[in-house]
């Protein structure tokens, strides 16, 4: 047993594990600044003109995306080392889907946008759809500003 804590100690694998560890310690730290800065700057759009900045929520959900990564890094649950390792954007293939979540209901509806020809009919078959938004909570901001306007 000894002598394979003494192995590890010297394997130069593992410090180079906690070298990355410590700086993505450091870049986790200012990420969640950030994203103190972005809640309190919705709260304030919010509050001063009734909606979201649309900008705001993809940098926020940008944010989540890495902070998910460095989190899975530093929990051993992935290899994959975030920036300032790799680019920012991060691959959806490197980041893990979410199991589903205990807490939501099992009726909630998706929102699925489908691409129909135009011309097309009803009863016609259609593409796989286009994309597929994860559900969303029924009295969300989303499903309320849903714009309508460009269906015919």
């Amino acid at each position: 047993m000894a002598d394979d804590i003494v192995e590890n100690l010297k394997q130069p694998a593992q410090w180079f594990r906690i070298a990355f560890m410590l700086a993505l310690a450091v870049a986790l730290y200012l990420a969640g600044m950030v994203l103190t800065l972005l809640i309190i700057a919705q709260a304030l759009f919010g509050l001063l003109t009734g909606a979201d900045n649309r900008n705001l929520r993809e940098l926020g959900a940008a944010l989540t995306a890495y902070v998910r990564l460095v989190l899975d890094f530093l929990t051993y649950n992935s290899e994959f080392k975030p920036f300032p390792f790799a680019p920012f954007t991060p691959d959806p293939a490197c980041v893990a889907e979410p199991s589903p979540s205990a807490d939501m209901d099992q009726d909630q509806e998706q929102e699925v946008e489908v691409s129909v020809p135009e011309g097309g009919h009803v009863d016609q078959p259609v593409d796989e759809p286009t994309a597929v938004k994860p559900a969303r909570g029924r009295g969300s901001r989303a499903a309320k500003s849903h714009d309508d306007s460009d269906v015919e």
